[in-house]
């Protein structure tokens, strides 16, 4: 016996042994009878619970994975031909790789694979099997209440999660590139992708339904709370919810035709690994983080390793540019490295991109080109597409950054008597390095090499030139041709005939000057490459073990046994991830730096090679058969090659008839392909046909990124997936911040309140605070930037641009600064939204609320408008230059759509025109129904740009849309309005019935509709009532000062007013909670109507000192009014209702102030006049318009309309556009999809939103039934009368009366009254004119009033 086989024996036993551990991990045995014997003799002092773990499920791996690259070191040094009885194994095992299911999703899928697919499943179902068995046996009830069912149900949803491990110890051997595993059973990472693809789903559908399991068993035993609980003791849940989260986005991002379409987005979402690796291990433990080890050590040696080679720059020789649009890179490489044909070189390019690397396939021969190394590069994606760009701007030099090569260990299609390449595409480049290797093999003394047919598939007869590649560039033997027996069928599927010679384009040839700081492409650890990693991952690993073991004993082990605490759980599992990572970087930087030394000197012989370079293309041999083949080097090359136009191969037909003994076929190109050669070789018709498939499943190759489906998919998961998600989630969380009545307090946002302070306190913006103005800043150097950035990169090719539009530069520039700006533009478009979305749980999250933020809405506005008008009129310029100004009414069906933009430009400029400060306050409703514009500013700017480019804006105006349409929803249900109050002073109060469920904050706004009067107006009022006083009545109070508040008090003031009114409400909205109660005093400073928001600051206060007991802050009321009567809006401090109140504890101050010089005595005392409506059926009490659980209920609208439409949007591009675009000579129009998009959007918000509208309304309607109307006690003398002119001690508001004070014919001295507050914490509240509210704010911006903290309330519409 071999010693090989003696190797191969010993890791076949290690790991037997391991599997076996897995086996029997679930099972009541291990756990009663092993685990306390393991325990009692592994888990030391020194590991801890780790130690049983580490032995049997981390070393055995370890082991295999470090005398494993020993046994490939001896295999590399022993590498030879297959030998007789190679071949003959491998034929005889040749049907375990015969394509058992060649099906979508998974692919094809080999006999062999099929079966360690069953048995892994059967693992899954054993292990769960066993442990719900021995989990139900002692079923562990976690609350005393709990019930058995719902215990089980737990312990079903830890189960869950306990098998996802399982998967997960799995997950990263397949993409652990240098591994030593894969290479011992005959793989590659390349061709083990779709494992851990396979792994990727079912780990994640276990983990979700562990996660979704617990949020359920949460939510039916009322423990909610855990959701946000980060144990010391044991798991953390938080850790566990954020590692799902990751991994929900890099599952969503690397389905099939996301991966291939939009591969940007699954590379830079799959990145998350590394954050999704650090929570999972803080949720799950150090004990359980120890049966994945294996997978994850080998994996960050493996990514270690390759960020160090990746640090070098590669030197690139030479480019070569086909005429099909192909780029051939021509790398120099360490004579010493060897490498397998269909090897990959994974490529990174900083100039285009810094994180990017793409896989592509080498196409050199290590034995024919021994100094040389060279790739190839189709544009077809955005990445290749500005490396062809790079090239042919004519740089001296090219950084590239390589990691590779990788490949198989041996050349396996060696050992066939014939082989079939079948390609298509690009797909041609792997059989381009098996034809160069089989050239080689033939110059061999008595070596037998296999005939080759080769059936290449392209669309257009440039892609000939890609045969071109079969032969390398330097001097081969003349005799190679007649040894190799070499066919090639060439088929093109879009071209009838053969192109005129006039139409052939030439190759270009780039040379790159030589650089020093470049070497030569070499293996990353030297020649004993293998020998090396094993010596890495041994001496890492044992590194690792003796620091745990040292830091667990001499560190934590004292605390935990030493003193009255417990270590913390997640400070134990980050010791762990750090000793892994350093221990890691420690042993294979020395290796890599030992290595490095040796690299340097070999490659400082390298000299760089000359390459002849031809002028005309060579695939023009293939096109033009009239040319002398006598003249030509490459005649053999054209005489085995027959072109076939527009034709398509009949593979059956091609494979049936190959009549060797043994054939290897191997498919290479589009999934459809591959799949039918798969089904071929399966049929059973032909024995002698041996199936192999050439695909690395992440590359970037055929995503085109003109194909209107990969631009829509990545902006919509770019801009929209992640705010939508945020949106969501803080949906969830202000929900059960609701539920347990959290302080909001202490959120971050609300500890920075000394950043509140004014700064500016005068001109157009307004009171801007210091945060304000920070992040204002930041947004213009934003758009600065983008400005830069656009116009820096297409100023780079305008000289290039205007030579061939043959225009001037100047001209050229003026359009892309025209772009730039709309582009720049689309920044501020995408945030106008979120500030009028009155419901919006992003806004509440950090604090504001839609009235706060319309200033914010104002600013976007205006610097929106303006960079489009710029964008606008500049291209009008460029047009009028350059005799385009047709341009203008040009609607393109695949690009912009000009006319759209135009008329988007116009309905902007009516809406901004009429939003100007003045115009909205003195012409409301011209700017009310001229706002309205918005929609057919939405529909056509879409058009416009596209729906793709429109995703960057799509968040904003789908929350907004979402919001408007719940609006709707509950403005058609009329509210019950129960009575009305007319006050003295041209004052209208409104009380309402509401749902006793329904809460709401003070300062709190309701808008107001009343059809009678317009049946489009809406207007918002501050709620004065406080629903924890007024558990069943809402009230808003309105003064006569516009047209509208006019018409409303003439309806009701009349002799015989109306018994009835109908009135529709939106709303309450307003913050989510009020932070007055933790300051000493409160300053509250009004002028005329702007008293109604501290109406509900007062009663809350009053409320607050009747039930907490807690310590109430001072009020300081401050009122200024034009006249005498209108201190009757005093009266509305207080509620109407009888309860009982106790005012000892209030400590009120009322400075009344009455700025036009009258007479008391005069003034008219005229009595309140209540107004008491007919119940009405139909009508329904207010209340929240998706019920108690609103935010819960809006998250589940936001998430499912958006999965919802993203599914809708899918099957239309799959079954519908993508036919047309692809089968067919047609290119579906731009403006349909995107109506098709923006239809979808509506639809899917629709379709949830009603839903979840009618589930509530039904649940509304039966508390309404329990809710009487409410018969609310109307005083008929003046309130105000009263507190001034009567008796004190005959009196209710006895108290109200003496903490008030009327100024006759005078102004507060604000700056006298504030200055003289000096508590440490004083807040102050400005409400009513602008002017009052400036000046109020430069009081306490200055730098004498430190203990002052401002905050404006002013509805800035």
């Amino acid at each position: 016996m071999s010693n090989m086989a003696v190797f191969r024996i010993i890791f076949l036993v290690v790991f037997l042994g391991w599997l076996v551990i897995w086996i029997m991990l679930p099972t009541k045995l291990y756990r009663n009878t092993w685990t306390p014997k393991l325990e009692s003799k592994l888990n030391s002092t020194y590991f801890s619970g780790q130690g049983t773990n580490l032995l049997l499920l981390s070393f055995p791996m370890m082991f295999i994975a470090a005398f494993g690259c020993i046994y490939l070191h001896v295999q590399k040094q022993q590498r030879g031909s297959y030998s007789k009885s190679t071949v003959v194994t491998s034929n005889r095992l040749s049907f375990l790789r015969r394509p058992a299911l060649v099906m979508a999703p998974l692919g094809i899928v080999t006999a062999m694979e099929l079966a360690f697919g069953a048995m892994f499943i059967s693992l899954l179902i054993w292990s769960l099997g066993n442990y719900l068995y021995v989990s139900f046996g002692h079923l562990h009830m976690h609350k005393q209440v709990e019930k058995v069912w719902q215990a089980k149900f737990r312990s079903v949803s830890l189960r869950l999660g306990y098998v996802g491990n399982i998967c997960w110890a799995f997950l990263f051997f397949p993409v652990t590139r240098g591994s030593s595993i894969l290479p011992l059973v005959g793989l590659t990472s390349e061709s083990s992708i779709k494992y851990h693809i396979w792994l990727g789903h079912l780990s994640m559908i276990l983990f979700a339904a562990h996660t979704v399991g617990f949020v359920i068993y949460w939510a039916m035993t009322n423990q909610m709370a855990e959701m946000l609980e980060w144990s010391k003791t044991w798991v953390s849940n938080v850790a566990g919810e954020i590692a799902a989260v990751l991994a929900l986005a890099m599952w969503v991002t690397s389905s099939y035709r996301i991966r291939r379409k939009m591969f940007d987005v699954f590379f830079y979402t799959h990145q998350l690994y590394i954050l999704f690796i650090v929570f999972y291990v803080l949720h799950v433990g150090a004990a359980y983080f120890c049966m994945v080890l294996p997978g994850i050590f080998l994996f960050v040696v493996d990514r270690y390793l390759r960020f160090l080679q990746s640090q070098r720059r590669a030197r690139l020789d030479s480019a070569r540019l086909l005429p099909c649009g192909s780029v051939e890179l021509n790398f120099s490489k360490s004579p010493g490295l060897y490498y397998n044909p269909t090897s990959i070189l994974f490529l990174n390019v900083p100039s285009i991109s810094k994180l990017q690397w793409h896989p592509f396939t080498i196409t050199s021969s290590c034995n024919m080109e021994l100094d040389k190394l060279s790739v190839v590069v189709k544009t077809l994606g955005n990445w290749s597409q500005k490396l062809c760009q790079e090239i042919s701007s004519s740089m001296d030099r090219l950084e590239v950054s390589v990691e590779g090569p990788y490949g198989p260990t041996s050349s396996h299609f060696l050992r066939h008597e014939l082989l079939v390449l079948v390609s298509g595409g690009s797909g041609i480049t792997p059989f381009i390095s098996i034809i160069r290797e089989i050239m080689f093999e033939s110059t061999k003394p008595n070596h037998q090499v296999p005939r080759v047919l080769l059936v290449c598939v392209f669309k257009n007869s440039a892609d000939l030139a890609m045969l071109d590649l079969l032969l390398p560039i330097n001097d081969t033997p003349g005799n190679i041709y007649q040894v190799v027996q070499l066919q090639i069928e060439a088929y093109i599927t879009r071209e009838e005939e053969q192109p005129t010679a006039d139409n052939q384009k030439l190759l270009q040839t780039f040379w790159f000057k030589p650089n020093q700081l470049d070497s030569p492409i070499c293996a990353v650890l030297g020649q004993n490459n293998w020998l090396w990693l094993g010596a890495i991952i041994a001496s890492s690993f044992i590194m690792f073990l003796l620091v745990l073991g040292i830091v667990t004993r001499y560190y934590i082990y004292p605390i935990d046994h030493s003193t009255g605490e417990i270590y913390h759980f997640s400070y134990f599992v980050i010791w762990d991830m750090f000793l892994l990572c350093a221990c890691i970087f420690l042993a294979s930087s020395a290796v890599f730096l030992f290595r490095k030394k040796e690299n340097t000197i070999e490659g400082k012989q390298i000299q760089n090679l000359e390459v002849p370079t031809p002028t005309v293309s060579p695939g023009s041999w293939f096109r033009n058969a009239d040319r002398e083949l006598e003249s030509l080097p490459h005649q053999s090359l054209v005489q085995a090659t027959k072109v076939h136009f527009c034709a398509r191969p009949d593979l059956k037909r091609i494979l049936l008839d190959c009549k060797a003994s043994d054939v290897g076929v191997l498919a290479c190109g589009p999934r459809k392909m591959r799949h039918e050669v798969a089904k071929i070789c399966s049929s059973g018709l032909a024995d002698n046909l041996h199936f192999e498939s050439i695909s690395f499943n992440c590359n970037e190759d055929g995503c085109s990124s003109d194909d209107l489906s990969v631009n829509c998919g990545t902006t919509t998961l770019i801009y929209a997936f992640p705010i939508l998600f945020i949106a969501t989630i803080g949906s969830l969380y202000l929900y059960l911040e609701k539920k347990y009545d959290h302080d909001h307090s202490t959120r971050f946002i609300s500890r920075i309140f000394l950043s509140k302070r004014p700064v500016i306190t005068k001109g157009p913006l307004g009171i801007v605070s210091w945060t304000e103005l920070s992040f204002l800043a930041m947004f213009v150097a934003l758009l600065v930037w983008s400005m830069y950035s656009y116009t820096h990169n297409m100023f780079a090719f305008a000289s290039l641009e205007a030579a061939q539009e043959k225009f001037q530069v100047w001209e050229v520039k003026l359009q892309s600064a025209a772009l730039s700006l709309g582009l720049a533009g689309n920044t501020c478009l995408a945030f106008l939204f979120f500030p009028v979305t009155r419901w919006s749980s992003i806004l509440q999250f950090v604090g504001l609320t839609s009235e706060a933020s319309i200033k914010y809405h104002i600013w976007l506005g205006n610097i929106t408008m303006a960079i489009f008008t710029a964008h606008g009129l500049i291209y009008i310029t460029y047009w009028s230059h350059t005799h385009q100004i047709s341009q203008m009414l040009k609607w393109d069906k695949f690009v912009v759509a000009n006319v759209a933009g135009e008329i988007a430009l116009l309905a902007g400029l009516v809406m901004w025109a009429t939003s100007l400060g003045r115009t909205r306050r003195k012409f409301f409703e011209l700017f009310y129904y001229s706002h309205h514009l918005y929609i057919v500013f939405v529909i056509f700017y879409v058009f416009h740009v596209g729906f793709a480019e429109s995703c960057l804006t799509l968040p904003g105006f789908y929350l907004f849309l979402i919001d408007r349409y719940l609006r709707s929803l509950q403005s058609h249900q009329k509210v019950r309005c129960v009575v009305a109050r007319i006050l003295p002073c041209e004052t209208l109060e409104l009380n309402f019935s509401k749902s006793s469920g329904l809460s709401y904050a003070p300062t709190s706004i309701a808008f107001i509709n009343v059809p009678s009067i317009s049946r489009i107006q809406w207007h918002p009022f501050t709620v004065t009532s406080n629903s924890n006083m007024d558990s069943d009545k809402l009230s808003i109070v309105i003064k006569r000062e516009g047209s509208w508040s006019h018409k409303l008090y003439q309806i009701l003031s009349v002799p015989s007013p109306t018994n009835r009114l109908e009135v529709a409400i939106e709303g309450p909205y307003g913050p989510p909670s009020t932070n007055f109660m933790r300051f000493e005093r409160l300053v509250l400073v009004s002028g005329g109507s702007g008293i109604t928001p501290f109406i509900s600051i007062i009663r809350e206060i009053i409320f607050k000192s009747n039930t907490t007991g807690s310590k109430i802050p001072r009020i300081h009321l401050i009122c200024a009014f034009k006249k005498y009567v209108d201190l009757t809006m005093l009266d509305l401090l207080l509620p109407v209702s009888g309860t009982t109140l106790d005012l000892s504890q209030l400590q009120l101050q009322i400075e009344a102030y009455i700025t036009r010089k009258t007479d008391s005595k005069t003034e008219s005392q005229n009595s309140i006049k209540a107004i008491l409506f007919r119940p009405n059926p139909s009508n329904r009490p207010v209340s929240a318009e998706l019920g108690p659980n609103s935010w819960l209920w809006h998250g589940t609208i936001i998430s499912s309309s958006f999965i919802i439409f993203l599914i809708l949007i899918g099957l239309l591009t799959r079954f519908y556009i993508y036919p047309v675009d692809h089968n067919t000579n047609m290119k579906y129009s731009v403006p349909a999809s995107s109506a098709f998009n923006m239809l979808f959007v509506c639809l899917a918000i629709t379709i949830t939103a009603f839903a979840a509208f009618l589930w509530n309304k039904r649940e509304n309607a039966k508390e309404t039934g329990q809710i009487r109307t409410t018969d609310i006690s109307a005083p008929t003398p003046s309130p105000a009368s009263l507190v001034y002119e009567t008796e004190l001690e005959s009196l209710p508001h006895q108290s109200l009366r003496q903490a008030t004070a009327v100024h006759l014919g005078q102004r507060p001295n604000l700056e006298k009254i504030l200055s003289e507050c000096k508590e440490e914490k004083v807040e102050v509240y400005a409400s009513g004119p602008r002017t009052m509210r400036q000046k109020v704010a430069a009081i306490c911006s200055s730098f004498s009033a430190d203990n002052l903290h401002f905050e404006s309330i002013s509805f800035s519409w």
